[in-house]
């Protein structure tokens, strides 16, 4: 188990004295480092509310992006401005060109500045597979499609070779906590399907997740959907969701009513 303390820096609402955007951020302090899960869209709500949280990004050591997508990386360049050069840990696919179709027309939703940038700021970790960060802290790496009913959405595009072709998302990455209460995930879109990633936790660690935060990208999901996923985590033992960004108020409303805790997300709410 390890000693940490984790806030929600960005999300979609807010407590009071905070400010909210679209998009998602955790600022996870344990004993051998501080880190940041993602960086929401614009950078100027991760610096307020780091500064009302009491949070000096000078002493961060490690960045982590969940996946490529704007309102998870658009803060990373403040957030590097104010942090020095430091590591930044993704998957090489969230520098892939990415879009999503709105009204047929593919719209770019990738990290919103010159990648090549980056470079001159941070050391860039690519990494495929599940990366410990330290003593029970890790990130799980891409996320094996298992589930029949958590498949790639077709609005979701990149461009491959000059061609645009359906983007499965396989930079999509969640953080492992390993805690007195047992395993918790920490998710910024879970576009796997949250279902795929408590199986990879349990591949990896032999247990699943108690505790669940972060989006769940299920604003969208059918009831069949809804329904398994309830299934599958009330079968895993999944007994608290802290959830917000991205994951809707359907999913939560059905843990709540098969039993689960369910807690609302908010920017500033500390989560350990």
């Amino acid at each position: 188990m390890t000693d940490c303390k984790i806030i929600c820096l960005v999300n979609n609402t807010a407590a009071p004295g905070y400010k909210a955007e679209h998009g998602i951020s955790f600022h996870i302090e344990s004993s051998c480092l501080r880190m940041l899960y993602d960086t929401g869209q614009s950078g100027d709500v991760l610096i307020h509310n780091a500064k009302t949280a009491g949070l000096d990004f000078g002493w961060l050591g490690l960045i982590v992006l969940s996946h490529g997508h704007y309102d998870h990386t658009g803060g990373l360049m403040k957030a590097l401005e104010k942090s020095g050069t430091i590591k930044v840990m993704a998957h090489e696919a969230a520098f892939n060109q990415k879009f999503a179709l709105r009204e047929g027309k593919p719209e770019s939703i990738g990290i919103p500045f010159n990648v090549k940038n980056l470079w001159n700021y941070c050391d860039i970790i690519l990494q495929q597979g599940p990366y410990t960060i330290c003593g029970g802290l890790w990130a799980t790496g891409e996320i094996p499609r298992v589930t029949p009913f958590e498949v790639p959405q077709s609005r979701f595009m990149e461009e491959h070779k000059g061609a645009m072709c359906t983007d499965f998302l396989k930079d999509d990455q969640s953080i492992v906590v390993d805690t007195d209460d047992g395993l918790m995930l920490i998710s910024g879109c879970c576009h796997s399907g949250v279902v795929n990633t408590i199986l990879q936790v349990k591949a990896l660690f032999g247990r699943y997740p108690t505790t669940i935060v972060g989006g769940l990208h299920m604003e969208s999901a059918d009831e069949a959907r809804i329904a398994a996923t309830v299934e599958a985590l009330k079968e895993a033992g999944v007994k608290k969701a802290i959830l917000g960004h991205c994951s809707g108020t359907k999913i939560m409303d059905a843990l709540r009513a098969a039993g689960v805790e369910v807690v609302a997300l908010e920017a500033g709410m500390r989560i350990l």
